[in-house]
């Protein structure tokens, strides 16, 4: 039988940035990971996840009155993690010279300039990234606007049936797929090693339609939490996911029970803990009331295994005449506290 006594607490007193990085593809083009295993939610220390593509602008390419030009609206569109405005412009397209089907890409570059990508020529349209009569894959960093597809060799003006910039398919958005941000990752029930620790995951698979095969880059600012020990505290709870459950009578003549049970998961409890403070006036704890921050709770603290929560910080302090002043601290959380092996 164990006990708790050599527990330790920690708790997010302080951060260090990590500026904008490239993160790692788990290599399903979901789930995408960056150097440390924890990021901060602090107000103004959240994640910013910018996966390059078109901010703001749709559907930015249309016809032109010169003869192989695209007209391309003003935009804004990440790339590198920087955020380019680009103001409006046209660009002179290359039509095939062999045979009569070629898909060319218009993209924004790394640099926030605009360019075009040739396809290979073919004798039919293909929809398959290099492929003859296929479009093009593009440089890593850059943004695709839009294709345009040629389907005979004399210079003519493109007309509107020749453009595509369907999003996803031939426009690049920063914010299709959806990213949805896992500041603490999900320990020991994750499905996945990628989402053991904090990882960013889409709704939606990421096309390969970069260099090698490879999916739109995705970029990542972020805080890592700088935890401070609490030398003199007490009673840990974690976080629990709350179990609901409901019953309703049936006819017992056919020898079935007389109830039929129903049981579903629909709320999060919070983290409590009690310290035993200074003065309850200058404890550093006291400066995250309020703020979202991140607990680190052991069990024995000479073992490894750990349990990690991140929620807001409600403080109650005591001052009591002939005991030692304390501070309950409950830590309001939207997800349930996640639990290490390491």
């Amino acid at each position: 039988m164990t006990t708790s006594q050599k527990s330790k607490i920690a708790v997010e007193l302080g951060r260090t940035r990590v500026d904008y990085a490239v993160m790692t593809d788990a290599g399903d083009h979901r789930i995408f990971t960056a150097g440390d295993p924890l990021w901060s939610g602090k107000s103004g220390y959240e994640p910013d996840v910018r996966p390059n593509g078109i901010v703001s602008g749709q559907r930015l390419l249309s016809t032109h009155a010169s003869n192989d030009t695209v007209t391309i609206a003003a935009f804004t569109a990440y790339s590198k993690g920087q955020l380019h405005e680009v103001a409006a412009t046209s660009l002179a397209m290359t039509r095939p010279d062999t045979s009569d089907f070629k898909i060319c890409s218009v993209i924004m570059d790394d640099a926030g300039a605009i360019n075009e990508v040739e396809g290979t020529e073919g004798t039919e349209f293909s929809d398959t990234r290099g492929a003859a009569g296929g479009p093009p894959l593009i440089p890593v960093d850059a943004v695709e606007l839009g294709q345009v597809r040629f389907s005979s060799q004399g210079s003519a003006v493109i007309t509107a049936d020749e453009i595509y910039q369907d999003v996803g398919n031939h426009a690049e958005y920063a914010d299709y797929p959806v990213p949805e941000t896992f500041n603490i990752g999900s320990g020991i029930k994750a499905e996945s090693a990628a989402e053991r620790y904090a990882h960013v995951k889409f709704n939606e698979v990421l096309p390969p339609s970069h260099d090698g095969g490879v999916p739109k880059r995705v970029y990542i600012k972020y805080y890592v939490p700088v935890f401070t020990v609490m030398p003199r505290v007490s009673d840990y709870k974690p976080a629990a996911l709350g179990i609901s459950k409901s019953s309703v009578s049936i006819y017992e003549g056919s020898g079935v029970s007389g109830a039929i049970g129903s049981m579903k998961a629909d709320s999060v409890g919070d983290v409590s803990f009690t310290v035993y403070t200074n003065d309850n006036i200058t404890d550093g704890i006291l400066r995250e009331e309020g703020e979202i921050i991140s607990v680190k709770f052991w069990q024995d603290a000479n073992k490894a295994p750990y349990i990690l929560s991140q929620g807001m910080l409600g403080v109650d302090t005591d001052f009591p005449t002939n005991s030692p002043n304390t501070l309950s601290a409950t830590v309001y959380c939207e997800k349930p506290s996640v639990r290490y092996g390491s």
